[in-house]
């Protein structure tokens, strides 16, 4: 009786531990992929920023993946050199397998700097996490 007075602590802790451990890693997922489109900006490859985007991806501006990759090579070409700093500045899940976030985007130029802030939707989707959608937050 006195094993299983002291194995239910234990036990409960093992599980409460487990579950923090799953949405860090969900958490550590996001923000990894959060970097990797970063890199893949800066290197101003449109086809890894979009390995990253879902095929369903829309935005408040109708924007949907094809629209999006065409508007990146614009992008890219008329910015030869491309460095940005990025910020979470929140990170949720407010259920399983959809993850939300505000970004916040800032080309770094000393000419023409430019901040922007975005609210991203993630979805995972076969155990990876894709960004479905992107709206800019104010003007």
């Amino acid at each position: 009786m006195k094993f299983s007075t002291n194995a239910s602590p234990i036990l409960l802790a093992t599980i409460l531990l487990a579950a923090c451990g799953v949405k860090t890693s969900d958490e550590q997922q996001v923000r990894a992929l959060i970097d990797d489109v970063e890199t893949a900006a800066e290197a101003r490859d449109a086809s890894d920023v979009l390995e990253h985007v879902s095929d369903d991806f829309a935005d408040s501006g109708g924007l949907d993946k094809t629209q999006l990759r065409d508007f990146l090579r614009g992008y890219f070409l008329a910015h030869p050199k491309l460095e940005l700093a990025v910020s979470v500045e929140s990170l949720e899940f407010p259920v399983d397998g959809l993850a939300q976030a505000e970004i916040s985007v800032t080309t770094v130029e000393l000419t023409d700097p430019n901040r922007m802030l975005l609210k991203v939707e993630f979805r995972r989707s076969d155990g990876e996490w894709q960004v479905t959608r992107a709206d800019r937050v104010g003007r």
